[in-house]
């Protein structure tokens, strides 16, 4: 087994999942609580994520590349949420 590329995916993973956690709280502070909230980083999580998993030295692991970008809603939806917001202003 390759312990770099091991490690690497790793860490790709857990930098993607941190991201991905974030985006879902900002999903949550924004739109249903209604409250003020930092700066989103759309689906960068996802992508991070999705390159994790390609990256992982294991069989057909590729084919999972995008469960990740699924699950990175929180990214997308306050993207949305953000623009129609904006348009319902002007």
């Amino acid at each position: 087994m390759n312990w770099v590329q091991l490690v690497f995916a790793v860490a790709l993973l857990l930098v993607g999942g941190v991201l991905i956690a974030y985006n879902a709280m900002i999903f949550w502070l924004t739109v249903v609580r209604k409250e003020e909230a930092p700066k989103v980083a759309p689906i960068v999580g996802g992508v991070i994520a999705a390159a994790g998993i390609v990256a992982l030295p294991v069989d057909g692991s590729w084919t999972w590349a995008w469960v990740p970008l699924l699950i990175d809603w929180g990214g997308l939806r306050i993207f949305v949420s953000h623009w129609m917001s904006r348009r319902a202003k002007s």
